[in-house]
């Protein structure tokens, strides 16, 4: 059974008018509107929020839809009405019936650690499964969520992650929208079933080298609004829906989890050289790294190599060394896209939205010039490990196609010396963002991101080459069996 697509058919009935029944006693939408126009009529009276320049609203007429607009334009919109709803229901932009809160950045020396102030909410990473984790708090907050609002990640690799706000207050960065309903004329609960419902459609239109959803685009969304009480239960038939559906998840989940916890372990005993045996007779990776010196010497150790354990995090064995990424390979960034300023000839590029762990892509590719002495230092040819800069920075993948492709600012492209395995970097990057020891080398402020100073400065554990074939070939081996389990599971 496919839960997914399971909770995604209930969610698109749900929004359609067609998971519970109508009630002919129950109120109009049409009031319901109404009773929202008049409060944020008396709240532009107050001078609390501001008059929307382009407001409009919808109506429909001998079985068309309109939007009329403040200035007295009327357009027929019949082609942006997604589908057909009941007669008491109506459509509306999200920005008639909710407010939306923008956030702001802080720098590092206007938050702590340790729960002095209000939380402090930065982005997707502190929303897991639909809840809300603190790691930070603030002393001067300016933009406040509180309890009851809808945060929605509005910029980063995250882009789209949902969940309730249940703190009383909390300051909100730039990567989160707060979306806030006026009263009880609208249920929060309903508004985020529609977004999640449609939240693939809405991402889509994310635009930016780092896809991000602006004010505009989340205020004017289309949103089908039933009466109040068919909002509640619409809201408690999903409920009731999606806990059956957790029940039949829960042991898939148990099973899943413990193959996660299965690769990281094969990858934790492969990068101590407990995975596959050593072989005497394999050219030590001391040797390897005076080899990279001798033909690369434009490649900088990043630290003072020592088998003194208190440097490092564990032991390696006799004929392994302590490397960095930057020691080992040669990397660097794509190209930036500048508007109206770039020449050349178009090629289609890589950018983060089309990297994942171990796997491209590439139905959606964008394209911008390049001049033809570019394509060297802006490509990646089979066996590249190209690698993200920001959002989920370390995500990575190897370029396994015959034809090269050109990518963006946002990523690194790494290109092993001395026949240095990628497979073997890339494991050991997975390995590090499993164990979360790759955020140590991310800087900034709000979205973290990994500099070429800071991939280059990744101490890693350097098998000889040899053992290096062994470690990979052993753990997709394992990987592949593994996986294997993990599909019979999702059928």
């Amino acid at each position: 059974m496919d839960t997914k697509k399971l909770r995604q058919k209930i969610l698109d009935l749900a929004i359609r008018g067609k998971l519970v029944p109508q009630d002919p006693n129950d109120e109009p939408a049409s009031v319901l509107i109404e009773k929202i126009r008049a409060e944020k009529e008396q709240l532009i009276k107050e001078k609390k929020i501001k008059r929307d320049k382009n407001e409009s609203y919808i109506y429909c007429s001998d079985k068309s839809y309109y939007e009329k607009f403040a200035d007295g334009t009327v357009k027929c919109i019949d082609d942006h009405i997604p589908f057909e709803i009941p007669e008491s229901w109506e459509w509306c932009r999200l920005g008639s019936v909710v407010s939306l809160i923008s956030g702001q950045d802080f720098p590092p020396d206007k938050y702590n650690s340790n729960e002095d102030g209000i939380p402090y909410i930065i982005g997707a990473s502190n929303i897991f499964d639909g809840k809300l984790q603190i790691n930070r708090w603030t002393t001067t907050p300016s933009v406040f969520a509180g309890k009851g609002d809808l945060l929605l990640v509005c910029k980063g690799a995250g882009v789209g992650k949902m969940c309730l706000c249940d703190l009383p207050k909390a300051h909100i960065a730039r990567q989160i929208q707060s979306i806030r309903v006026y009263n009880n004329h609208i249920s929060i609960e309903y508004i985020k079933q529609v977004l999640d419902c449609r939240i693939e459609d809405i991402t889509s239109k994310a635009n930016g080298l780092i896809p991000g959803l602006n004010r505009e685009l989340i205020l004017n969304f289309f949103i089908p609004i039933p009466p109040v009480d068919e909002q509640k239960k619409i809201n408690q038939n999903i409920i009731s829906s999606f806990e059956l559906i957790n029940s039949i998840n829960r042991n898939k989940l148990d099973l899943s989890k413990i193959i996660n916890q299965a690769k990281s372990k094969i990858l934790d005993l492969a990068i101590r050289g407990k995975l596959v045996p050593q072989d005497p007779n394999d050219e030590p990776a001391s040797v390897l790294l005076e080899r990279i010196k001798a033909e690369h010497p434009e490649s900088k150790k990043k630290a003072k190599y020592t088998r003194d354990n208190s440097h490092y995090p564990f032991e390696i064995p006799k004929s392994w060394e302590w490397s960095t990424i930057g020691e080992i390979s040669q990397h660097n960034t794509g190209k930036t896209l500048h508007k109206g300023r770039n020449s050349g000839t178009p090629y289609q590029y890589i950018t983060t939205s089309n990297l994942y762990w171990d796997s491209f892509v590439l139905d959606n590719l964008k394209e911008m010039p390049f001049e033809e002495r570019e394509l060297d230092k802006f490509s990646a040819i089979k066996g590249d490990l190209l690698i993200c800069e920001g959002g989920d920075g370390g995500r990575s993948a190897i370029w396994t196609e015959e034809y090269a492709i050109c990518f963006q600012n946002h990523i690194h492209r790494v290109r092993p010396f001395c026949d240095i395995k990628s497979k073997y970097i890339y494991f050991f990057m997975l390995y590090s963002s499993l164990k979360g020891s790759i955020n140590d080398y991310k800087k900034g402020i709000g979205i973290q991101s990994l500099s070429s100073s800071s991939l280059a400065s990744i101490r890693l554990s350097l098998p000889p080459i040899e053992e290096q074939k062994r470690i990979v070939k052993k753990i997709e081996d394992i990987f592949a069996s593994l996986n294997e389990i993990a599909n019979s599971i999702k059928a």
